[in-house]
């Protein structure tokens, strides 16, 4: 009696380990997580930093610190977890979320913020590229797209809840708690991690290094790199100029700003599980790539043509729908570059890389050109970007013989 409840307990605990089910739990609750936290400071930090005589532009680069240090570590991060093994590198991700967010409720200082925010990279670039490695090491193959789909989902909905939740935690419980209540949240899911037996890959010390360029691998790496940073380079136009845009044009109140990227956010979560279903039954990387991006092109000119709100919003919906077909089926098919030679962390390294190296041009690209055009043609613009980049990779596509 006494050592069948542990033979018991060990059973049930291997069950959940080897539940490729109960690791997507897991990875989708790191990221939700993760972005529900950068949601936080959406509407909280302006209203906050006047009273650390914070200006418009030191809260940019503050902003700015997440996507450079996601740049910086994504590989590095990666290869470690290559070395390491995925829940090593997770767990330590979550736990210093939750330092960083902690931070951010005791910041007294510009320095304080900046620390925070790096900190806070560091460990989105960790828990990312482990977590989504990790599902590729564990799901099957035939699978991995619409497991893919449901875990970007988590950022859809960690968008959508973030800046409401740290609204309200702001505003009933002031701004140390904001930041000391997902401190603690972030700090129990790292321990959950830590509990759960993962059973995750592991280099052996003697074992051949992450392959960071397999070979033949240059131009299917090349052709998944440029619609990633389309698709991130996209939202990174978007999140900063779209609300100009509408309250320019439609007067638009900030609460209905937010429900237009609300619905950008809800066309993601709904899209993205179903294209990599679609994926993984039928193949079509052509349509879902290349279509995906020449509808995107197609949905912001409509959205700048559309001569009231609805139809704008109408063609947001639109727009991310066909940037998430755009987007799902590159994951499954960087796994497959990588898959032989044991380099996941590498693979998902690369595509937080690529994601952070768009996610930053595009509101550079997007500051530079607004001195010499007007918004609108800014947006047609980048339309025509999506449009050209989609008929290339519509072509890519074919000359890899890509399913």
């Amino acid at each position: 009696m006494t050592t069948e409840k542990p033979h018991r307990l060990r059973t049930f605990r291997n069950r959940i380990a080897a539940s490729p089910d109960a690791i997507l739990v897991l990875v989708v609750l790191v990221i939700f997580m993760d972005m529900l936290i950068y949601g936080l400071l959406i509407p909280v930090f302006p209203q906050y930093a006047p009273r650390l005589g914070v200006g418009e532009s030191v809260i940019g680069i503050i902003f700015g610190v997440y996507a450079a240090m996601l740049l910086l570590f994504s590989i590095p991060m990666g290869l470690l977890s290559d070395r390491v093994g995925r829940r090593p590198l997770i767990v330590a991700g979550m736990l210093l979320l939750a330092l960083a967010t902690a931070l951010f409720g005791f910041s007294t200082t510009i320095t304080h913020l900046v620390a925070a925010r790096t900190v806070q990279g560091v460990s989105a670039a960790a828990t990312w590229s482990a977590g989504l490695a990790l599902l590729a090491d564990t799901c099957d193959p035939a699978r991995l797209g619409e497991k893919m789909g449901v875990a970007l989902s988590a950022v859809g909905v960690g968008t959508i809840l973030g800046p409401v939740a740290g609204g309200l935690l702001f505003e009933y419980a002031g701004y140390t708690a904001t930041f000391l209540i997902p401190a603690a949240l972030a700090a129990s899911v790292g321990l959950a991690v830590l509990a759960v037996p993962v059973r995750t890959c592991r280099r052996e010390s003697g074992a051949r290094r992450s392959a960071m360029m397999p070979g033949g691998a240059l131009l299917p790496l090349a052709a998944c790199a440029v619609v990633i940073v389309a698709v991130s380079g996209t939202y990174g136009v978007f999140d900063p100029y779209l609300p100009v845009y509408l309250h320019t044009v439609f007067s638009a109140s900030p609460a209905t700003i937010g429900f237009v990227f609300a619905v950008l956010a809800v066309a993601a979560i709904l899209a993205q599980p179903v294209a990599g279903r679609i994926y993984d039954r039928y193949g079509g990387s052509r349509y879902l790539i290349g279509g995906g991006l020449l509808l995107s092109g197609g949905a912001i000119v409509a959205a700048m043509q559309a001569g009231a709100l609805p139809l704008t919003a109408v063609a947001v919906f639109v727009l991310g729908i066909a940037l998430s077909c755009a987007l799902v089926p590159t994951m499954p098919l960087l796994a497959d570059i990588y898959r032989d030679h044991g380099s996941q962390g590498a693979a998902y390294g690369m595509y937080n890389t690529f994601f952070a190296v768009g996610l930053s041009a595009g509101p550079f690209a997007g500051a530079i050109l607004a001195g010499r055009w007007p918004l609108p043609a800014i947006f047609l613009l980048l339309a025509g970007f999506l449009g050209v980049t989609g008929i290339l990779s519509w072509l890519a596509v074919g000359k890899l013989a890509w399913r």
